[in-house]
This record gives structure tokens, sequence and C-alpha cells, in this order.
């Protein structure tokens, strides 16, 4: 659970490492926020989010080795404080966003989607009861 006054943890899923690594460096640039890690695999997930004491994850949904919706539940039971949010490159589909969230996502962005929608996603996600 994030400190109050400590940035904010974020943990990148992302199977694209350079999208990855480009994400990582635009969200050490914000104040109020650090990366602490990158991985591309599905199962390396939850473990990634424990070892770093992530606060939010950004999860792509097509990971290698596996999807990262089934994650999603895995990852909210195993983990009730990181906040999850979904970043697909899949175009926006009402059932897979109301999927996600109903396994307990608590955002879904399309890769398409300007930057800072995905910065606001961090910051409101990481305060969602």
């Amino acid at each position: 659970m994030q400190e109050p006054n400590q940035p904010l943890r974020v943990l990148i899923a992302e199977n694209h490492p350079d999208l990855s690594e480009v994400m990582s460096q635009l969200i050490d640039t914000e104040p109020d926020m650090c990366c602490v890690g990158q991985i591309s695999e599905a199962g390396e997930v939850l473990a990634a989010a424990q070892r770093t004491a992530a606060d939010v994850l950004i999860l792509d949904l097509m990971l290698h080795g596996g999807s990262g919706l089934p994650l999603i539940g895995e990852l909210a039971r195993a983990l009730p404080s990181l906040r999850i949010i979904v970043f697909s490159g899949l175009a926006y589909s009402e059932d897979v966003a109301h999927e996600a969230k109903r396994r307990g996502a608590a955002a879904f962005v399309t890769k398409g989607t300007d930057f800072g929608v995905l910065l606001n996603a961090l910051r409101c996600g990481s305060r969602a009861a």
C-alpha cells in the first residue's frame, strides 16, 4: 500500500520491451511515481509484484507465456492492495473491459490512448477502494 508522501510504485507487465522501457522512463519523470520493475512473462507477474511491493501494476493482456486476463483475479486475491491497470493493444471492447474489472482491475486503458490517460489511471486507480 502506498505510504503518504511516497512515490507511487509502478510495476510494468508488458510484452513489448521497447514500449515497456519508454513507459518506465516516462513514469520516472513524474515526481509522484517511480517504476519498480518491468516484466514480460505471465508466470513472473505475481512474484514480481510481491518482490517489488508495487502499489500499481500496468498489465498487458498479451504477455509471453499466457494471457494477463486470468492473472487479474489471482493478483487481486493474493495482493488486495495492488491496483491493476489493464493496458491493452486490443481494440477497446466493452466485454473485455467489463471482464477485467469484474476480475479486479481498477481501469482499462488502450495502448492507442494518450499517455496522460494512463498516468491519470495510475493515480486514480492507486487510490480506488
